[in-house]
């Protein structure tokens, strides 16, 4: 007798740092189970993320620099955006020491070609050499470290280091903030055709006490619907 696979909940993002994916996917995977046959899976490498999405009708959360990415290749729609501090956008930020000479290397988790508009637009045509980190605490630790002049990263990654780790942010500071962007998105593949089931799965997370587990370990307030203007906005930056 043949059994259908569950449905798949993917989940990367450069900017969420989880400490102990076991107990996130646990958690996870039990409150996804009142909703249906669903399994969870995070990944820590974009790459092996993007490799498990190849042709599948499947529901990812992932960042909106990286839907942009994948969304036309994937046939993926965003249903649902982060929200934390009444906010939905967030702010993308290079950060590096006081006072330090504007050449060198910038660490980021963003590709390459964003990253080098971020820093034409903040730099002009200076040189720099561009190293892609999976996560975006591995750009801040590098250049709290020394191992870089600069980190392209999210504001929220740089204040949450600046609250865990005084005294390796004491010298760091921020020299230049980008236009603001939707936070993490929940996307689904245009074949699911459960939209409803899918907002109200993730809408409603604060309802439940593994939902709102879920959230925190997030460090999110909340997941909202987006509406039809946000979704035009959406698409026309893509």
């Amino acid at each position: 007798m043949l059994f259908a696979e569950p449905q798949k909940v993917y989940f990367y993002t450069s900017n969420h740092t989880i400490d102990d994916f076991k107990t996130f996917k646990i958690i996870f995977d039990r409150y996804l189970s009142q909703y249906g046959d669903y399994e969870f899976q995070a990944f820590s490498d974009k790459k092996s993320f993007e490799s498990f999405m190849k042709n599948k009708s499947d529901i990812v959360l992932l960042s909106s620099f990286h839907y942009r990415q994948l969304s036309m290749k994937h046939h993926l729609h965003a249903l649902l955006v982060a929200k934390s501090k009444k906010s939905i956008k967030s702010t993308n930020v290079i950060v590096g020491k006081v006072n330090n000479p504007l050449h060198g290397t910038i660490t980021t988790a963003f590709s390459r070609k964003y990253t080098n508009k971020l820093v034409q637009s903040v730099f002009g045509k200076r040189h720099f050499t561009i190293l892609q980190v999976p996560k975006e605490m591995d750009a801040l630790l590098s250049v709290g470290y020394g191992m870089s002049q600069f980190a392209s990263v999210s504001k929220k990654s740089f204040e949450l280091l600046q609250k865990t780790n005084t005294y390796l942010t004491k010298d760091m500071r921020i020299y230049s903030e980008s236009d603001t962007d939707f936070k993490m998105l929940v996307a689904v593949n245009s074949k699911l055709g459960s939209d409803k089931k899918v907002v109200k799965m993730f809408s409603h997370m604060k309802q439940s006490k593994d939902g709102r587990d879920i959230l925190k370990m997030l460090g999110i307030d909340s997941i909202v619907a987006l509406n039809s203007k946000q979704i035009r906005a959406l698409r026309r930056s893509k």
